[in-house]
């Protein structure tokens, strides 16, 4: 199995000498409507325009109807849809086509446009036959941060791209596929109010005669005068731009549309004197428009945040619309607008009441004259038909409060219900008498007939997760998160809120945030977006949650589903009785028909775990607890937003709206100038950890009891931070606009967020990540601040981690500038902030013996995360030279300090090693040894709890033979015959051989294995103890049995032995072998299988990865012991297709190849001695690797591990026997 092959000779590709392997573009077999047996040009395949108006979708139609396409975001393909007018079924899924795709868009001729969020950009498709189907990437085209829509215009000669996370619309010409070049939304005066705001530019359409564009801005800003948590407080925009006629030129701003909040219809006790009051809502999350005649239609999820919180008045189901959208001055018409809420009040006869939560998208059956408009309800599955007039008025079909609705998703129904079920759909076309929605949560398309308005069938576009896997778990934790009505085991429906009115979406588009402020029961606060819960590399790292830190699990927010988006309890008590018909807990007898006794945050008891409902997928037969499912969700599957991109990573000549990369840098470095990493530090980017295993302890828990009208709720006051923003952008506590909520709850009582008791607990916040920041505002708890440039305005907050005595370093609105450059560039892939440290195991001695009256030597690895250049310009700028390390042993040395400077790490993520030197007392019997970095406290980082290291030392009496022995060579190998040169093992159980020598005898030997922690950058160690030698083989070596970590990668087995006078060898030998699993190997998240894989001149290794489920990239370095090795392979394919490299011995090269397969999002990874089989090969196409998404430039890690600890019998009782050995190199 691990035998390497022959030299073999494949033809490859080498390009400005980087070694790109290509996969194989084999032809794609499918049926198709029409006929076309070889490859057309465009001319043939080509017709004529669009007969209307365009719109960016997920799912549209061909210009001659004919043919649908849909994209699938969970595996990176695209499907076509055929045969519409007979018997509608996929044609072909297109694969690896790109990352999380979101939209696509036809051209009038062979190509289509599909935009990829995470790829910042637009893959093109080309078909090249239509009979069979076949179509191919023909290029891909960077665009802008985190594309999220595509429209072409009906003329067919361009398409347009909205870049939510670049502020820009790009524009394409179709008949080149080129970039002509972007418009700057943000610097124009569509960016009304303040041209620091992101605009993020999302739903788009186009004229029916390519004059115009139509642009809207996703989430709203306050208006003039208007305050956060107030429902007259936001106003929408949508913004107009003139389409030239000469395709060079590019559209300019004409119009600029402000959207006004309108009454909803529903009524609230807002001043609680007994009389319901009229509530106001705001249009928001406005994901998409379309044209129709003269008016544009916007559906949306409407704000209404004005306390108090309930479901039935804090999100609206708007479609606004406006007029003169193709001559004239475009206006908004509130008079036209809806509020779709308002039709489901009276449900049709026979039919359940449902709320039409999360209007995503509308489609309309004529484009003149009356007839019907189709809303696409997201959250509640349902299909919400309305009428449309020759004046473009909209209304419901059965009177003020009853209109049509078609369910997706009926469990009742065989057409709605397992596979056949649609969820959470997204997009919607109509063609004739059918419509068509792209259902994301069941990867699907439902057709409906829209004579008896019901469904038809359903299409899978792409397969459901394998039954049992952890991709089946995070998909039934999507849904739960998606859904305002949820269905589970046992017949329970309809418990993720009252009438499915909202969902967990509603308030966290894809997790994140939808830019309110809600006036929760703690107080104002802004939905946290939810990317930062966990750390995108860490996923045992969770920050605590809320702002005031009230909960500690996702699971406490069961309090929401029942309380904000449910009914609340059957009775307030106390204690109050909670309804058994809403909500996932149930009894903890497990009674489904029960509700649990109390759903209590933070103590006495945790919530994860507890009795809940299940659901099971269409062929599984596991049923998953949902609501951990959902916490499982949260933390892997939300993905942060891409940062803004630079001038150096945009194309030429489409730089418009890029960052200056000096500008970025300097930004960086002021970071952590400035301190900020103290409390936005780690992977995460905040210092809020959790440190324990929920409930905490009773005793860290606070409230604000006896502060007279004050929120009474628990909270974790060590969490909190203040930077005094308490009350930050009103009158008491000011700041620009002062557009900030005023600190009151949903109840009148005051918030907490500061000490109002007295008794020093209490003031300030739970940090906020930084993840995407740039994407998710309005910033601070109460959104004081809708700008990055607001926030580094404030002095105390940007003050907050200066040394005593330090200047302020943003004094200048220049440096203020450029660290927003560099904020607006921060995710999850930006360099991790600097933090020293040290542990009890980087502790070493020499020899590691100690002898009583002698000298030793004391050592240490003090381990850096982050990288030098980021630790030699904080150490420049705070004005310290160097790095103290101090050493203490009691007795003998009461102080020795050593300094390090940046350089004296071995690499970025590296460790230094440093000694000292120690007069071991004669008369004692044991010591204390402390190491402490930076004792002083002279540095800025993310921690200082990891700073001291301490260790228990046993000290000998002298021993008659004082020579060590020696380990002369190692060798790893899970052959048989034993083969020396073995490079790679199937299993984690391989034979260790060794030879070692001593004049007195050997009697033991200790195996250390390694594997790499690529969540904490270090080797992580197995624990070892001392096992006697078994009989010598005849040529002298030892062969053992070793066990080593279960997971997949690259294992160091270092060897010691000891001899019969109980001295140890001074160094070990050691050997490298890669474990590849003969089975699926898991891999979560931005975790990385490093394998390590040394040839000699001539030989040859091909290696594929291929993902059962998920996606992974591998690239290929060419010496394993370089910091700075060249990558020489890239295979980059989307989603769950093979990714194949070779290895090839050459002359005069290292040939020591490292080879690191990372898992975009949370895969399960079969990994081959062989090339990829033909049909993983049948894929779309190969990343670029000079793109922006081209992996990694440099070795996550390079060299061996730089430590050892075994276990000797007999030491220490504070060591727990553990033997810390000197640094080795090889």
């Amino acid at each position: 199995m691990t035998q390497l092959a022959p030299i073999k000779r494949h033809p490859y590709w080498l390009l400005g000498g980087v070694l790109v392997l290509m996969t194989v573009l084999a032809p794609l077999l499918s049926t198709y409507a029409t006929s076309l047996a070889q490859e057309a040009p465009a001319a043939e395949l080509g017709a004529a325009a669009f007969n209307g108006p365009t719109t960016s979708s997920p799912i549209t139609m061909s210009q001659d109807e004919q043919f649908i396409w849909v994209v699938n975001p969970d595996d990176g393909s695209v499907s076509v849809l055929g045969d519409l007018d007979s018997n509608p079924r996929v044609l072909r899924t297109i694969r690896n086509v790109a990352r999380e795709p979101q939209a696509v868009a036809l051209d009038t001729g062979v190509r289509a446009y599909v935009v990829s969020p995470p790829d910042n950009g637009v893959t093109v498709l080309r078909v090249t036959s239509t009979s069979p189907f076949n179509a191919i990437v023909e290029k891909r085209l960077t665009t802008g941060a985190e594309p999220w829509n595509i429209v072409a215009s009906p003329d067919g000669s361009r398409i347009f791209v909205a870049n939510s996370g670049q502020d820009t619309i790009t524009v394409i010409r179709t008949d080149n596929q080129t970039i002509v070049g972007s418009v700057d939304l943000k610097q124009s005066d569509c960016n009304i109010g303040d041209k620091n705001r992101h605009f993020q530019p999302r739903g788009l359409a186009v004229t029916e005669d390519s004059s115009r564009l139509y642009v809207a801005r996703f989430l709203s800003f306050t208006k003039a005068g208007g305050v956060q948590a107030d429902d007259l407080g936001k106003e929408g925009v949508v913004c107009q731009l003139d389409i030239p006629a000469t395709i060079t030129e590019l559209p300019t701003v004409a119009n600029v549309v402000r959207i006004d909040p309108m009454e909803t219809g529903f009524r609230i006790d807002k001043d609680r004197d007994g009389t319901p009051d009229a509530t106001f809502a705001y249009p928001n999350q406005m994901q998409s428009i379309v044209i129709r005649d003269n008016q544009a239609y916007l559906p949306n999820i409407a704000a209404s945040p004005s306390g108090p919180l309930r479901f039935n008045v804090d999100t609206q189901a708007f479609v606004n619309v406006l007029d003169n959208a193709a001559t004239g001055t475009p206006a908004d018409a509130p008079d036209k607008s809806i509020n779709l809420h308002l039709g489901a009040r009276v449900p049709e006869a026979g039919k359940e009441r449902l709320f039409f939560a999360n209007p995503w998208a509308i489609a309309f059956t004529t484009q003149s004259g009356d007839g019907n408009a189709y809303a696409v309800s997201a959250g509640s599955d349902l299909l919400v038909k309305l009428n449309v007039d020759g004046n473009g008025d909209l209304s419901f079909t059965g009177g003020v409060s009853t209109t049509t609705y078609i369910n997706l998703n009926d469990p009742n129904e065989p057409a709605t219900s397992g596979r056949n079920a649609g969820k959470n759909p997204l997009g919607i076309v109509i063609r004739e008498d059918k419509a068509f929605t792209m259902n994301y949560i069941s990867r699907n398309v439902s057709v409906v007939d829209l004579n008896t308005d019901s469904v038809e069938r359903a299409i899978r576009t792409t397969a459901l997760p394998l039954p049992g896997s952890d991709d089946e778990q995070l998909l039934v934790g999507k849904e739960i998160f998606f859904s305002s009505r949820g269905i589970f085991d046992g017949g329970k429906v309809n418990r993720l809120s009252s009438e499915g009115w909202q969902n967990c979406a509603s308030c966290h588009f894809a997790g994140l945030t939808d830019g309110n402020i809600w006036s929760f029961a703690a107080g104002p606060r802004k939905s946290v977006p939810m990317n930062g819960t966990w750390s995108p590399h860490n996923p045992d790292d969770q920050r605590l949650l809320n702002y005031s830190a009230i909960f500690d699990e996702v699971q406490d927010f069961e309090l929401n589903i029942r309380n904000v988006s449910g009914p609340g309890p059957v009775s307030a008590g106390p204690p109050p009785i909670l309804s058994p018909n809403h909500g996932l807990i149930i009894s903890d007898t497990g009674n489904i028909d029960a509700a649990p006794a109390a759903v209590p945050p933070l103590i006495p008891i945790a919530n994860a775990g507890r009795q809940q409902l299940t659901v099971t997928l269409p062929d599984s037969d596991t049923a998953w607890p949902a609501l951990d499912a959902m916490k499982e969700w949260v933390r892997f599957a939300i993905r942060t937003p891409e940062g803004k991109l630079t001038t150096a990573q945009l194309p030429a000549g489409n730089t418009t709206g890029g960052l200056n990369p000096n500008d970025v840098s300097a930004g960086r470095r002021l970071f952590f100038r400035a301190g900020c990493h103290e409390c936005h530090g780690g992977t995460k980017w905040t210092t809020s950890n959790k440190d324990f295993v929920s409930p905490p302890a009773a005793d860290r828990i606070a409230t604000e009891a006896g502060a007279a009208g004050v929120v009474g709720a628990q909270f974790m006051p060590e969490f909190l931070r203040d930077i005094k923003s308490f009350a930050l952008g009103t009158a008491e506590n000011p700041i620009g606009d002062n557009v900030g909520a005023e600190e009151k709850n949903d109840g009148g009582l005051t918030a907490i967020g500061k000490d109002h008791n007295g008794d020093g607990k209490g003031e300030g916040f739970n940090t906020p990540s930084l993840l995407g920041i740039y994407m998710l505002q309005p910033y601070y708890h109460n959104g004081a601040c809708e700008t990055l440039a607001c926030v580094v305005s404030n002095v105390d907050h940007r003050t907050a981690g200066l040394k005593e005595g330090q200047s302020d370093p943003l004094q200048s609105a220049t440096a203020q500038a450029q660290l927003v450059a560099w904020l607006e560039t921060l995710d999850a892939d930006t360099p991790f902030p600097v933090n020293l440290s040290i542990e009890r195991h980087d502790i070493f001695l020499d020899p590691p013996r100690v002898i009583k009256g002698e000298t030793a030597t004391i050592g240490a690895n003090v381990k850096l995360f982050g990288t030098k250049a980021d630790l030699a310009n904080l150490l420049s700028d705070l004005g310290v030279s160097a790095i103290t390390v101090r050493f203490q042993a009691d007795p003998g040395l009461p102080s020795a300090d050593v300094t390090i400077t940046a350089d004296d790490f071995n690499q970025d993520f590296g460790q230094a090693v440093i000694t000292t030197t120690w007069n071991v007392p004669a008369n004692a019997s044991s010591a204390a040894v402390r190491v402490t970095v930076d004792p002083g406290n002279e540095i800025v980082e993310e921690k200082k709890t990891d700073n001291t290291a301490a260790r228990q030392i046993r000290l000998r009496n002298p021993a008659p033979d004082r020579t060590p022995p020696t380990v002369t060579a190692v060798f790893l190998s899970d052959d048989d015959p034993f083969n020396d040169n073995d490079a790679i093992t199937v299993s984690r159980n391989v034979q260790v051989k060794f030879r070692a020598e001593d004049n007195a005898g050997l009697q033991s030997y200790c195996i250390v294995g390694y594997r790499y922690n690529v969540a904490r950058r270090f080797w992580e160690p197995l624990s070892c103890t001392f096992q006697p030698l078994p009989a010598p083989e005849e040529d002298g070596s030892f062969i053992v049995e070793a066990e080593f970590h279960p997971t997949a990668g690259v294992i160091y087995a270092f060897v010691w032995v000891r001899d019969t006078s109980g001295n140890i060898s001074r160094q070990p030998g050691f050997d490298v072998i890669s474990y590849t699993p003969s089975g699926p190997a898991p891999l979560r998240r931005n975790d990385v299988i490093v394998l390590r894989i040394p040839l000699a001149e001539g030989q040859e290794q091909v290696l594929s990865f291929t993902p059962v489920v998920g996606d992974v990239d591998v690239a290929v370095f060419d010496d394993f012991r370089n910091p700075d090795a060249n990558r020489i392979a890239l295979s980059a394919n989307n989603g769950p297709v093979c990714e194949e490299v070779t290895l090839v011995g050459q002359a005069g090269q290292p040939n020591r190849f490292q080879v690191e397969a990372r898992a975009i999002v949370n895969s399960v990874v079969e990994i081959k001695l062989e090339p990829c089989g033909e049909e993983d090969t049948n894929a779309a196409a190969v990343a670029d690797p000079t793109g922006i998404h081209a992996g990694p430039e440099k070795p996550i890690v390079a060299g061996p591990p730089l430590r050892a600890a075994i276990e000797d019998e007999g030491e220490d009782e504070a060591g727990a026997g553990t033997i810390f050995l000197p640094l080795v190199a090889k």
